[in-house]
């Protein structure tokens, strides 16, 4: 089981001047995402409880834009360098693109960047990209508009749309993020990764494949689980894809190159091949935690 814990982030008086922060499994943090709300428009299957479960935090709560930018001030002091924007879904707050502003007005951050589902990225794009934002990574499950309606809830072509006005405006590199699901998405005749694939090729993008993690109480995990091996033994997934050594980069994230034409294609396997010895990512929660999360048991 997935758990979530808080991690001590330990400061040393006597550490080398930039030394940056340092938790006490030695990782030096230097990237910070950002959860500027805990609502989100959407409630896909695999991350969020029914409805009658879920209780949104206060917007009292909820850290004030200012309240936000002073904890980023003293983040980059100590070393932080990359943020990332999320949620729930962070353009359901309101004036998003005046933090963003405020953000990258900060000397010091090499790299801002959000995650969004897209149903709004259409009306936002280009003030995000104004404001100065620099990319952004969007959730994309599937192409069938019927199976994206049950499994999220909300209709397909709003994102189309979001992806696009992303591409318009300049939100590059665009990296689309697909949770794998047997019997959905994956798997047997349901699987739509060889399209996935075409559709990222397409639009300049890439895509990453994420391994379904056991988040939600009352899912059958076991039932939708299935393994980035299994993915990649399929013959329209190697038809695209050179099958071998797994290049790595600064996030969790494993890539294997396009068979035809440039690119890559993204593996992130938080079950089957974790990666919590590498992580250097703080979360700040929407009313203003600070964790460092990570996988056990």
């Amino acid at each position: 089981m997935i758990q979530a814990k808080p991690i001590p982030i330990q400061f040393f008086d006597k550490r080398p001047k930039h030394a940056g922060l340092i938790d006490s499994f030695n990782r030096k943090l230097n990237y910070l995402r950002i959860s500027v709300t805990d609502r989100c428009n959407m409630r896909c299957d695999y991350c969020r409880p029914a409805a009658d479960a879920y209780q949104a935090e206060p917007r009292s709560h909820i850290l004030g834009f200012e309240e936000i930018e002073k904890i980023v001030k003293v983040a980059v002091d100590l070393g932080v360098n990359k943020i990332r924007i999320t949620g729930g879904e962070p353009l359901v707050r309101k004036d998003l693109p005046q933090l963003i502003e405020k953000i990258a007005a900060i000397d010091g951050i090499t790299d801002l960047a959000m995650t969004s589902n897209a149903t709004y990225l259409a009306k936002h794009a280009q003030a995000l990209k104004n404001a100065g934002l620099n990319r952004i990574n969007i959730s994309l499950d599937t192409l069938n508009p019927l199976r994206f309606q049950k499994l999220t809830g909300s209709p397909l072509q709003p994102v189309l749309d979001g992806i696009q006005a992303a591409k318009d405006a300049g939100l590059l590199p665009i990296k689309l993020n697909t949770v794998l699901m047997k019997g959905i998405n994956a798997g047997g005749e349901q699987s739509e990764v060889a399209e996935l694939i075409d559709f990222a090729v397409n639009m300049g993008a890439t895509i990453r494949f994420i391994e379904l993690m056991p988040m939600k109480q009352g899912m059958d995990w076991d039932k939708h689980y299935v393994s980035i091996a299994d993915v990649l033994a399929r013959d329209d997934v190697q038809a695209r894809v050179e099958v071998g050594d797994m290049t790595t980069g600064n996030t969790a994230a494993r890539y294997l190159p396009l068979k035809h034409g440039k690119g890559d294609v993204g593996f992130i396997m938080p079950m089957s091949d974790r990666f919590c010895e590498g992580c250097n990512r703080l979360r700040l929660t929407s009313d203003g935690g600070l964790t460092l999360m990570f996988a056990s048991g």
